[in-house]
């Protein structure tokens, strides 16, 4: 029984006995440097040593994510291509576009939840904004609109604000980067007046002085930053939003594969390196088995997909 189900999966019984046989790729649907590339490269290289073979990186960014995702969706489903990205690749970034190259449920399922982070809401350290009401207030009643950054429209730090201004009460202007770098860069500058970032991109200007941080994004205070309230505590109820990041394998890969690489990948993240790795990172581990992450991925995206339709977020 359990040969002719291989048969007709459509991969031979010698195939799955020997994988891997060759190198495993990775897909980052983004450049190096950010969050996505450094988890790659984290869980690739422990994912080598366990598989016995060559775990290649491989960055395809572009259009928010969408580029590399579409290259992991054309791949075949044998188990050698894998894809990890996070909330805005697998969640917002195909609902901003008229016709994705990939549906998410459809076409991916998980291997592992890496990490969830909750952003940080920052501002210039000569800011008269010292916390989340102080923020809203001056928001509403500003002569001409705040300006925050992001790397993109349908970025977690876009929709973030999107989310917290129909909340609150207030229209920002926003102001999109190819990347958070650039925008810290001018947010420190005073060029802009506040945006949402990863806890790992302003921890050092926050400890510099160079920044302010005034609340953090999730349901409950960040573990990497706990005097910290979050947004929703500080006075703008129902606000949460938090970037969770996750390794996915194509839906038709065969079971015994996926199976696999769901036992090797939770052998690595259960590593007190790659545990302590990811504190630094201002990461806390994903704490999901696979089954319940696909499942919080659609009601993600059943959730995300109302703001985009009700605030007519579109890819420019």
């Amino acid at each position: 029984m359990f040969i002719a189900a291989l048969v007709l999966l459509g991969v031979a019984p010698s195939a799955q006995a020997q994988w891997p046989d060759r190198p495993v790729r990775i897909i980052v649907p983004f450049v190096p440097g950010g969050s996505s590339d450094i988890l790659a490269r984290l869980v690739g290289a422990g994912l080598q040593q366990r598989l016995g073979q060559p775990v290649i990186v491989d960055n395809r960014g572009g259009a928010n994510g969408l580029l590399g995702m579409g290259a992991a969706a054309q791949a075949p489903a044998d188990g050698y291509t894998l894809v990890i990205g996070h909330i805005g690749t697998h969640a917002i970034s195909p609902l901003i576009v008229a016709t994705p190259s990939f549906e998410t449920v459809r076409d991916f399922t998980t291997v592992a939840l890496l990490a969830r982070a909750s952003s940080v809401l920052v501002v210039p350290p000569s800011s008269a904004v010292t916390d989340v009401p102080s923020l809203v207030q001056r928001a509403r009643t500003a002569p001409q609109r705040l300006s925050y950054g992001s790397p993109g429209v349908g970025s977690p730090s876009h929709v973030a604000v999107v989310l917290m201004g129909r909340l609150a009460g207030f229209e920002a202007e926003h102001v999109p980067y190819r990347g958070n770098g650039a925008a810290l860069t001018d947010l420190m500058n005073g060029t802009l007046d506040f945006m949402f970032a990863g806890p790992a991109e302003v921890a050092e200007p926050v400890q510099a002085g160079r920044l302010r941080a005034i609340a953090t994004s999730g349901a409950q205070r960040a573990a990497t930053s706990p005097q910290l309230p979050t947004v929703g505590e500080a006075g703008v109820s129902g606000f949460e939003i938090s970037v969770w990041h996750v390794l996915s394998a194509r839906a038709s890969t065969p079971a015994p594969i996926v199976a696999r690489l769901r036992t090797e990948t939770a052998a690595v993240l259960a590593s007190d390196a790659i545990r302590e790795r990811l504190q630094t990172l201002g990461l806390e581990p994903g704490g999901m088995d696979a089954a319940a992450t696909d499942a919080f991925i659609a009601a993600e995206i059943a959730k995300w997909r109302r703001l985009v339709q009700e605030a007519r977020i579109q890819a420019d």
